[in-house]
């Protein structure tokens, strides 16, 4: 653990400390931090290569310009009343764009910046009562930080928490409720520069809705996935597979993917909603997708990263399905000993269900 002060240093001292800590540094992520340092102060390069996620498909590079990821930095500052001094936690690979941004809004907001090795829970390094005013956590690792109470005292000492990569299961909203900082979940990807809305989960300020940043505009195209335009990203007609319902100018409702959307008898079933109402009965990693059945239909089924169902789990399960609505109810229920992931953690849905090493029907 170390820190960079953005705040007093010059940029001259800066660039010359980033090339020595290159030179002398012992671990992939800390020559990244570095010669990303480097190339943001060098004003031969212009743009900044990084690639997306991959979880629905394959990894493809983007380049972003400087100026465009400032406007987005400068954004995110402004909407969390971010200011000069203040100490932001960086424990989120440099070689992803919510890496990179947590240094660009370092450098432009000239904060100081304390930078951790990234880990599954980051925070098992700070000390008991830590400073910190802003950090980025990944929704798994905040996960994590949640179910060791040490560890959740920490977190809660950071004043402004954003939580980004993937979707906020319910069960970790339900610890997020009993935090007093400010907590949010954002939503963007690598092609928006990081996120373009933010929606606070917790205290008496928290939102229903995300609520897009300004100089972002909205809109749905006919299957109601959201249009973002935003030419100060590079993006002025950017259309997402989000399924959304906007609420007024600037605000909207996530549904689901429209990848993961589900048509069983001309109904649209969206598997998030039905994951969101199965977070208190599963403790495994689990999703709902489904299968063609004989009819040439679609069933649901529950995926489930388990090598074994326990009869008892088994009934608890059937009970469960019983309090869904018809339509929603998994017909089988998958084992796999292991998800696909990225390397942020998010499941590979497609990948996941392909060596199942059990089928338990629940029709």
């Amino acid at each position: 653990m170390f820190e960079i002060d953005f705040f007093s240093s010059s940029e001259a001292a800066i660039i010359e400390l980033a090339h020595e800590k290159f030179l002398a540094a012992d671990e992939e992520w800390e020559r990244q931090l570095w010669q990303f340092i480097t190339d943001w102060f060098n004003p031969a390069i212009t743009g900044i290569s990084v690639f997306t996620s991959g979880s629905t498909g394959a990894p493809k590079k983007i380049e972003h310009t400087k100026d465009a990821m400032t406007f987005s930095a400068r954004q995110t500052c402004t909407a969390l009343a971010l200011k000069h001094g203040d100490r932001a936690l960086l424990c989120l690979p440099v070689n992803k764009i919510s890496g990179m941004m947590m240094v660009v809004r370092s450098i432009y907001n000239k904060m100081k910046l304390v930078c951790i090795k990234p880990s599954t829970n980051p925070l098992t390094e700070l000390e008991e009562n830590p400073r910190i005013d802003f950090a980025a956590f990944t929704p798994m690792q905040f996960h994590g930080i949640t179910r060791s109470y040490p560890i959740f005292l920490k977190a809660e000492k950071i004043k402004k928490i954003i939580l980004g990569g993937e979707d906020v299961r319910a069960e970790l909203v339900q610890n997020i409720l009993k935090m007093e900082n400010e907590i949010y979940i954002t939503f963007g990807m690598t092609e928006t520069i990081s996120h373009i809305a933010l929606k606070r989960l917790n205290g008496p300020a928290h939102d229903k809705n995300f609520k897009v940043l300004p100089g972002i505009h909205i809109s749905a195209d006919k299957t109601n996935c959201l249009v973002i335009d935003a030419p100060q990203l590079g993006q002025p007609c950017l259309i997402t597979n989000d399924v959304v319902s906007i609420q007024g100018e600037n605000e909207f409702q996530w549904l689901g993917r429209i990848d993961n959307v589900i048509n069983t008898g001309g109904i649209k079933i969206y598997p998030e909603e039905i994951e969101q109402q199965l977070v208190n009965t599963i403790e495994a990693p689990y999703f709902i997708t489904s299968r063609k059945d004989i009819t040439g239909g679609e069933k649901l089924i529950l995926v489930l990263e388990m090598i074994l169902l326990k009869p008892e789990e088994k009934e608890e399960l059937k009970e469960a399905f019983s309090k869904l609505e018809k339509l929603h109810r998994p017909k089988q229920v998958i084992l796999i000993p292991h998800f696909a992931r990225t390397p942020n953690g998010k499941i590979k849905r497609r990948e996941s269900v392909l060596n199942p090493i059990d089928v338990i029907d629940f029709s």
